[in-house]
């Protein structure tokens, strides 16, 4: 077993997709056997009029879907499966944009459920540097501490739709060492 994705559900998938691609530096799933858009380059496909890695509910299936999932709606969707550097094989975020979508929720670190998504990485001086870059507030200026055995360096902030992201570097050596 081993994890594969974990869904954000977004309000504009174009916004979104940007984020986490841009700000964040993940990268869109693409397969032209999925249907997906291989197209390299960051903007809509003049063909499909898709992103890179967009996929969208097949013709019929979005009742199934919403069936499946366990609510009441079209089931229609945008959405991409970003992953993180050069691993492919995830896992992934599942980002997705409902075509009848329910109003907004306000988020905080203490709800009931997923809270919280933290992303290790090497260089958090390089992270925080792109985020500065693209005008994203921090929840506060990182901090260093000691999670379980191992010091860490962490930095919070959101996504447009205000989901809370962590970038996490491991300060003295690597998880569990």
């Amino acid at each position: 077993m081993r994890f594969f994705h974990f869904n954000v559900v977004c309000s504009d998938f174009d916004r979104s997709y940007d984020f986490y691609t841009q700000v964040v530096g993940m990268r869109p799933l693409t397969s032209s056997r999925a249907g997906t858009d291989t197209d390299s380059e960051a903007n809509r496909s003049s063909r499909t009029g898709m992103r890179p890695g967009e996929g969208r509910a097949a013709p019929n299936d979005g009742p199934e879907i919403a069936k499946l999932l366990g609510f009441e709606g079209t089931g229609e969707y945008r959405g991409a499966f970003l992953y993180f550097g050069s691993n492919a094989k995830g896992p992934y975020i599942d980002l997705l944009e409902w075509q009848d979508p329910l109003p907004p929720v306000e988020r905080s670190p203490r709800n009931i459920g997923l809270s919280r998504v933290a992303i290790q990485v090497d260089d958090l001086n390089e992270h925080l540097a792109r985020l500065d870059q693209h005008g994203v507030p921090l929840v506060t200026a990182p901090k260093e501490f000691v999670l379980g055995v191992t010091r860490v360096r962490v930095v919070c902030f959101r996504d447009p739709d205000g989901v809370l992201l962590e970038f996490l570097q491991f300060a003295d050596k690597a998880w569990g060492a």
